[in-house]
């Protein structure tokens, strides 16, 4: 079921072709033989694209073209590993100014660019055996429809008298039972809604009031205690559990459940042993008060732990089938009569299975002017092998063949997002930025227009998640994104043998080396040993599991020094105490998570790695600061520290911070007279988001240079001044700075701390700040008059502390503030005499 040209060769010819065309006119062109070989390359680069669409259309029903195609994807791969390594080297040696003088490199270079033409000459010799039809514009690229990314939340469909059905069961008194809990079913056919209704009862008002606690818990068919357990306690606690053993767990669960009413959704569960259940959970629940409830989701008609008959949920009815249709499909309005004809009876041919409406529906949610689409899909051959499978039974081929249909439908641009997603595990909950991240170290992600590529990304997921492709689900008040499980055995059958999982006990066969792993067991080392001796093109390596992953630094060395090509490496959550120096040889590695380990110091190699567009070192407590050359890392977009750190270690920044200009987050800055630390070194990173915290500002000269002003995407803003007994002198060149750092006007708070200046700038007294929602302004001894109110019009919090020498706030418009509050500003005498919109006031007088 692979579709190796949607999942490969488009966006990576394309990144090919602009590293050839970058090493033609380098300093490769120079040795003996390459720019010829590399020009050659580029033609057929050129005519292979030109075909690409006709044979993505072909290669469906010809086998010969689609081998063709799977040896064009391994073309491509091997292709990018190589020319990427050799044009990293040549872009750091420009930026170091280092001549390219090594004899036996030189060799190496031509000698592998031959290899790589002479491949793409076989490619596109075979190519001409197929006819295939080429593109008049090959450059030209499909463009999303923006108007789609939206997310779509539809109300559930026909599930009404279902939902009143089990919630008088859980709630009914007939089925209470003291020292025991009532185990519920609800089961059917997958794609039939079990999980959709599940969440429309948990979240149901009357459910809320009843039970004292809910939990919801995703299972599937591997049944882990202890996993069942600590995301139990978590859904409790609200904190993230770190390795326990099981009699731990036992006793915190007891703490929470002991004589409390619950209820627990045991989502998508398999289990068929009673005795695993008995002796795993069932003593536990029993603890809880009388009227608890088990809410367990299945597919298994042969749910061993049900001690109620179980709730068989129907199929929806064809109008029931078509509401939530015309809910995807047209949500601004109706369809034209010819259309509705056509989708009732699309509609009608999915046999009233929710998943796939959904997934006719975001074929077709683009297409309401196009009525060739709706009848092409309306008479397409799957609607006649799907009939034919239905009398013999086999629903799950049906619904799996439908899924993939709407995968086929796919625009290309997301056909490997979603095929990536495969290396998860089942009901794995995606952080949709953090996914993006991944996409985009992977090379995925093609940015269009004006849009950075996370913006772009963020669009194709809410496109996925439009076209049903991932699920929004809310529990406990949160919202967190899903993949349905049949959704996952298709991007696990599309992506085969690109994308790999390993678990526990599993036979390891490298024999295609996958591109991309994830090892979900808890030995780790053998495999890890394996993946080194055999898979040296991996791209991604993943730890997804839950506990801690435990390494030897044996193991780090050998895969740092062979798996020269990965992008992606994921070493979170694991018992690492030192980063082994070898990471350097890892050149092409763009993402990098090192979170949650026992890392001190960072190698200063890892400034070395020219790629890295993401370093993560999020809960690494011990981390006591940065290497000095991390300027180097000049494609570095995303920082990720504790908030703790900032606050700690602000003072030991590296130097030349400024070169990082893609960076999204530096949340503290401390401005230094030295090169490297000023002010100025804020001036082009304008990518910076949501917080900026800038301290010691005393020491800031020519301010505007940090252009704050053009910074659209910081959400608030601190400013500080070191605590100090400000003079005459001084008054002057802090007002002088404080003018100079005007934010953009889309800033939502502003924090002003120890200010020495005797009045505020013009853009806080003219309402420059539009957007503006909160304001703090602290120990700013200096400032008689508050500036400040009138023309914000989204001002709604307002707080001022340690002002000793604030006399009076003049007559503004305060219409939109919401909250004021004054701490120890004894001389203030005058305020504005009318706030319509105030809740809350509070004066507080310092006491001698």
């Amino acid at each position: 079921m692979a579709d190796p040209i949607s999942l490969v060769a488009r966006p990576f010819l394309s990144e090919i072709f602009r590293i050839v065309s970058s090493l033609i006119s380098g300093e490769y062109s120079l040795i003996h033989g390459v720019k010829e070989d590399l020009e050659r390359l580029s033609s057929h680069l050129t005519s292979i694209k030109a075909v690409l669409e006709d044979a993505e259309k072909k290669q469906l029903n010809q086998q010969h073209l689609k081998d063709w195609l799977e040896k064009l994807q391994e073309v491509v791969f091997d292709a990018e590993d190589v020319l990427d390594t050799f044009a990293t080297d040549a872009k750091v040696r420009r930026r170091f100014q280092t001549p390219l003088s090594n004899t036996a490199y030189k060799h190496d270079v031509a000698n592998k660019i031959k290899v790589i033409s002479r491949r793409f000459d076989v490619i596109s010799t075979e190519k001409e055996r197929f006819h295939l039809n080429s593109q008049v514009d090959v450059g030209k690229l499909e463009t999303p429809n923006h108007t789609v990314f939206h997310m779509v939340q539809s109300d559930v469909v026909g599930r009404d008298a279902d939902k009143e059905n089990i919630i008088n069961m859980m709630l009914s008194n007939e089925y209470d039972r003291e020292g025991d809990v009532s185990v519920i079913p609800i089961i059917g056919m997958g794609g039939l809604g079990k999980t959709t209704l599940a969440q429309f009862i948990f979240n149901d008002e009357k459910i809320a009031h009843h039970f004292e606690s809910r939990m919801w818990i995703c299972v599937t068919v591997d049944f882990n205690p202890t996993r069942i357990l600590k995301e139990m306690i978590q859904f409790h606690s609200k904190v993230k559990l770190d390795e326990s053993s099981e009699s731990h767990l036992h006793s915190r669960l007891l703490e929470f459940l002991r004589e409390q009413r619950f209820l627990l959704v045991l989502d998508d569960f398999w289990l068929e042993d009673y005795n695993r259940w008995d002796q795993s959970l069932l003593g536990l629940l029993r603890n809880g008060a009388k009227g608890s409830r088990v809410l367990v989701t299945s597919r298994n008609t042969r749910v061993v732990i049900a001690t109620l008959p179980p709730y068989n949920l129907s199929y929806l009815s064809e109008d029931d089938c078509w509401s939530l249709f015309s809910r995807i499909v047209c949500r601004n309005g109706s369809l034209p009569e010819n259309l509705e004809r056509i989708g009732r009876t699309i509609i009608g041919k999915c046999k009233g299975l929710p998943l796939a409406v959904k997934a006719m529906a975001g074929i077709l949610l683009n297409h309401t002017d196009d009525v060739n689409k709706w009848k092409q899909i309306q008479n397409h051959e799957i609607w006649e092998i799907e009939e034919q499978e239905q009398e013999s039974g086999f629903d799950r081929f049906k619904i799996m063949a439908i899924l993939k249909f709407s995968y086929d439908h796919l625009p290309y641009y997301l056909k490997h997002c979603f095929a990536y997603c495969s290396i998860f595990p089942k009901a794995y909950a995606f952080n949709k930025k953090e996914l993006v991240k991944y996409w985009i170290a992977q090379g995925i992600i093609q940015s269009r227009g004006r849009d950075t590529m996370e913006e772009t990304g963020i669009a194709h997921f809410h496109e996925l998640t439009t076209r049903s492709f991932f699920q929004l689900s809310n529990t406990d008040d949160k919202d967190i994104y899903i993949m349905h499980d049949l959704m996952h055995d298709l991007a696990l059958s599309i992506s085969s043998p690109n994308c790999c999982q390993v678990k526990d006990n599993d036979s390891w066969n490298f024999s295609k080396q996958p591109r991309h792993l994830s090892l979900l067991g808890k030995d780790l080392e053998q495999p890890m040993l394996q993946i080194v001796k055999n898979d040296q093109k991996l791209r991604s390596l993943l730890f997804p599991s839950e506990g801690l992953k435990s390494f030897s630094n044996q193991v780090l060395e050998n895969l740092f020094r062979t798996l020269k090509y990965l992008r992606l490496l994921d070493l979170s959550s694991s018992v690492i105490l030192v980063l082994p120096d070898s990471i350097e040889e890892l050149k092409l590695l763009r993402y990098l998570d090192l979170s949650r380990t026992e890392i001190k110091v960072l190698p200063d190699s890892i400034c070395n790695l020219y790629n890295l567009q993401a370093l993560k070192l999020q809960g690494c407590l011990w981390l006591s600061g940065l290497p000095k050359n991390l300027g180097n890392l000049v494609n570095l977009r995303h920082l990720d520290l504790e908030d703790m750190f900032w606050f700690k270690y602000s003072s030991k920044l590296p130097p030349r911070m400024g070169n990082l200009t893609n960076l999204h987050n530096l949340h503290a800055f401390r401005v230094g007279n030295e090169n490297g630390y000023r002010i100025e070194e804020l001036k082009n990173m304008e990518h910076l988001s949501k917080t900026l915290h800038i301290s010691n500002l005393e020491n800031a000269v020519n301010a505007g240079e940090a252009k704050l002003n053009e910074k659209k995407n910081l959400d608030k803003l601190t400013f500080e001044w070191s605590d100090r007994v400000p003079n005459t002198q001084d008054e002057a060149a802090e007002r002088s700075v404080l003018e100079d750092l005007q934010p953009h006007p889309d800033l939502k708070e502003l924090q002003v701390f120890r200010y020495g200046g005797n009045e505020f700038p013009t853009w806080m007294s003219e309402g420059r700040l539009q957007n503006l929602v909160k304001v703090t302004l602290d120990g700013c001894v200096k400032c008689k008059t508050l500036t400040i109110g009138d023309r914000l019009p989204n001002l709604k919090e307002l707080y001022m502390k340690r002002m000793l020498e604030l006399e009076k706030w003049p007559e503004v418009d305060c219409h939109s503030l919401r909250r004021l509050k004054f701490s120890n500003c004894p001389n203030l005498r005058e305020l504005p005499s009318i706030f319509p919109s105030l809740n809350v006031m509070k004066i507080k007088v310092a006491t001698p």
